[in-house]
């Protein structure tokens, strides 16, 4: 199993490779996804706008729970792919470790300030006295066993930058499958509302790390947690900070973005936050399948990059581009053609679907620009370029849409929302094309020198 991961990102056909990757990794982000929206969707049965809202108001801070364990989820695999196309196989022993132990007591140290601080975060994420209990019960216990989170969101992203898509995948089915069993029982039987959602999703992502460290202890790999590889020196700190951290900002500017529109939405009352929140998870749909398909790109470009194989690492650059911008295109169909129906999954409330329908009818124009913003930056954290991927990272988030948000609630009020959002996307799709150019024609240059060293070869 671990040669034929090795060839597959080795020698394999690309566009059997690249699928090979990305099919059983954006089945994982669905899964991720489905994770999320099974909890909203028990909420949504409630009928009850402040539950549903204290969901939207808490994910903010679970996203920088994610941000933390994406310091090492993304950080790590990158140059862990570039060790295994390099051959240096006790080098990626080392990293996985390293990344593994850090990121735990990195959250846990994390989760011990929250806990200090917990009041006036709940005040600052936008809660008001009548959704601020739900909205605590939910953060103590995901913040409070934050650790199994992170350590889920980590172990299969260093088991995919081996190659091992179908162990990631598996470990997903097994959180998820627990979570959508559980989410009723305490949500509904219980009646444990937003915290109930939030126990159902630790439980699923401990299990899934049971399996995990299975993989990790019994199965064969070059990646290991154990400890006695557990040796933290300055080159693998930088290399997962340089690639991980970016990754880790963005995330948590995405958080400070969601805080931001919840705060401007919320003076449109508790329906609008709710409205918002919804429709936020279904363009998150979207995003996350192509998100999902770059990130079985980012292993295979990582891994010829490393062992210097230009021509490969091109190919799969154009490979991906061209094709996950076709499957934007045709994920707008269910956005356009669906959308009532997404909406009446997650409320019965007609205010709440008839202010989501309209913020879907425009966030649709956001997804045909994912592909080459998440591929361009893809290749930035697989080729070590921690500046770009961070640019890349932050403009969709901050740079551009943060101030968007401000200026076009101004002066279009609720709906300049929703322009931010389009404004900010195809800025930053500019911004990534102008940054992947000069990458593009150096490995175009690389691999012309390469061809012409080998013809020189056979005469």
């Amino acid at each position: 199993m671990q040669d034929k991961n090795i060839q597959l990102l080795d020698s394999a056909p690309i566009p059997r490779a690249i699928l090979t990757l990305a099919i059983p990794t954006v089945i994982s982000n669905m899964i991720t996804l489905i994770y999320n929206l099974t909890d909203t969707f028990f909420i949504g049965m409630l009928d009850d706008p402040i539950q549903l809202g204290a969901i939207s108001l808490a994910f903010p801070v679970f996203l920088v729970i994610q941000a933390i364990g994406n310091i090492f989820s993304m950080g790590a695999p990158a140059y862990i792919s570039r060790s295994l196309g390099a051959k240096e196989y006790e080098e990626v022993k080392r990293t996985s470790s390293v990344a593994h132990y850090i990121a735990i007591t990195v959250i846990i140290l994390i989760s011990i300030l929250f806990f200090i601080l917990e009041t006036p975060i709940l005040r600052i994420i936008g809660t008001t006295e009548e959704n601020i209990v739900p909205t605590r019960e939910y953060l103590n216990v995901i913040i409070g066993l934050g650790f199994i989170i992170t350590m889920q969101v980590v172990m299969p992203a260093l088991l995919r930058a081996e190659g091992k898509v179908k162990e990631a995948m598996v470990g997903m089915i097994i959180g998820t499958g627990l979570n959508i069993i559980l989410d009723p029982v305490f949500i509904l039987k219980f009646h444990m509302g937003a915290a109930g959602a939030a126990w159902a999703t630790v439980i699923g992502n401990f299990f899934a790390v049971v399996y995990y460290i299975w993989i990790f202890k019994k199965r064969p790999t070059n990646l290991s947690i154990s400890r006695k590889y557990f040796k933290p020196n300055k080159r693998i700190i930088m290399e997962i900070l340089k690639i991980g951290f970016p990754a880790a900002i963005a995330q948590i500017m995405m958080s400070v973005a969601n805080i931001l529109q919840n705060s401007l939405a919320s003076g449109y009352g508790n329906n609008a936050v709710a409205a918002v929140g919804v429709s936020i998870k279904v363009l998150t749909m979207a995003a996350m399948i192509i998100t999902g398909y770059s990130a079985g790109y980012m292993p295979f470009a990582g891994y010829n990059y490393g062992a210097k194989n230009m021509k490969r690492t091109l190919s799969a650059f154009w490979f991906t581009t061209i094709t996950s911008t076709v499957a934007c295109f045709i994920l707008m169909i269910p956005f356009t053609l669906l959308g009532p129906a997404f909406m009446r999954a997650f409320t019965s409330s007609e205010e709440i679907i008839e202010i989501g329908l309209y913020c879907l009818s425009v966030q649709v124009f956001c997804v045909p620009v994912l592909g080459i913003q998440l591929t361009a930056m893809s290749t930035f954290q697989a080729t070590g370029q921690a500046v770009k991927s961070l640019i890349v990272n932050l403009g969709r988030q901050c740079i551009f849409y943060m101030p968007a948000l401000v200026i076009c609630e101004k002066v279009w009020g609720f709906q300049g929302l929703m322009y931010a959002q389009v404004f900010g996307d195809y800025t930053t799709m500019l911004m990534a094309v102008i940054l992947v150019i000069p990458l593009i024609k150096w490995l175009g240059n690389e691999k012309e020198k390469q061809e012409n060293t080998e013809e020189t070869h056979y005469e």
